[in-house]
Parts: structure tokens; sequence; C-alpha cells
């Protein structure tokens, strides 16, 4: 009768085998959470430039602010009252702007472009409710034009985050990226959502 052994040829091929499978187990684990949180990692860098789109398009419409401004002033019968809310208004842009420069994380960068965008509302519906009356000049017709055109900017630079958001969501609630994810601190995002007196695009319609 044959005695197994480590010794014996058997013994250290079996001992090989297994060694292998165990080194080979742990090489797809460590391929595997490196691949996973490499695809954390790009969902998010889109997270970030799709932040950055947002961002440029509501600087774009902030920039049309002064315009908007010269616009009353061209109007008869203002008030200063009117100013004020005006410049209410640009004061809680401004303040949001601010709170995105100095954001520590990518909700609290979410939370302040939702400000900005309820305050950019807030001042064209305090226009159009007190200035109803005002004659649509060529200035006005370009304004307007411009208007709708980083409105629509707006509108669509928010479907390209919250898209790119929910891809990186999925990745985040999905195993293994869920595993990966809570062992690199990575979770889940808010969504941009627009003020809930924004829904459709803000105009100016000085033609009524």
């Amino acid at each position: 009768m044959t005695i197994i052994n480590e010794t014996t040829p058997f013994y250290r091929k079996r001992s090989w085998q297994v060694t292998g499978a165990v080194v080979l187990v742990f090489i797809l684990l460590i391929g595997g959470f490196i691949s996973s949180a490499n695809g954390l990692s790009r969902k998010e860098q889109q997270v970030d430039a799709a932040t950055g789109g947002i961002q440029t398009a509501l600087q774009n419409r902030a920039d049309l602010i002064p315009n908007l401004v010269n616009a009353v002033k061209g109007s008869q019968g203002q008030e200063s009252a009117i100013y004020g809310k005006i410049a209410e208004a640009r004061t809680q842009y401004n303040q949001a702007k601010q709170s995105y420069d100095s954001a520590n994380s990518q909700d609290q960068k979410t939370s302040a472009m939702q400000s900005q965008d309820k305050a950019f509302n807030l001042m064209v519906s305090t226009i159009n409710e007190n200035y109803p009356t005002l004659k649509s000049a060529d200035q006005m017709q370009t304004l307007m034009a411009q208007l709708e055109g980083v409105n629509n900017r707006v509108t669509y630079e928010r479907k390209v985050y919250n898209q790119a958001v929910q891809d990186y969501n999925n990745k985040v609630v999905s195993f293994p990226g869920s595993l990966v994810a809570s062992m690199t601190n990575h979770h889940k995002l808010n969504y941009f959502a627009a003020d809930s007196s924004a829904q459709s695009n803000p105009t100016v319609d000085f033609s009524k």
C-alpha cells in the first residue's frame, strides 16, 4: 500500500493546485474590486462634468440679469419697491453662487444650484407680475430670444446631469458596486429638481 505524505509528488501537486486556486480567486476578487471602484470613479467624473454644464448654463442666464433690470428701468411707472424685490432676488442668487463655490460635497453643489435657479425665477416672476404692459421693442425681442435660449440650455444640462446621477446611483446600489461603494465612501447623490414655481421655462413676455 502506498502511503501519501507531504513528500510524495501527488501531495505536492495537490498542494500547488489548492494554492494556485486560492491565489486565482484572490486575484479575481482584487481585480473585480479595482474594476468596480474605477467604474464608480468614472461615473462620478461624469456627474462632475454634468455639474459644470449646469453651472455654466446658470451663469449664462444670470449674465442676463443686468439686461432684465435695464429693461424694467425703461418702463413707465416703475416703483422702488419692485427694484427692492429684484435686488433681493439678485442677493439670493449671489449667496447661492457663493454656497456653490464653497460646497464640500456634490449634494451641497446640487442644493446651491437649485437655489440659484429659484432666485432667478423669483426675479423673472417679479418682473412679469409688475410690468405686464411693457412694450415689446427690438431690445425686448432680443432679450426674450436670449432668455428662451439660455433656459432651454438649463433644461438640457439638467437632464444630462440627472442622467449622470442616475447612472452613478445605479452603480452605487447594485451589487457588487454597492459593496465597493460602502468601502470607498461612495453614496447616492441627489437629483437636480427645478423649483416648483418654475416647472416651465421662465420667459419675460412684454407683449401682453
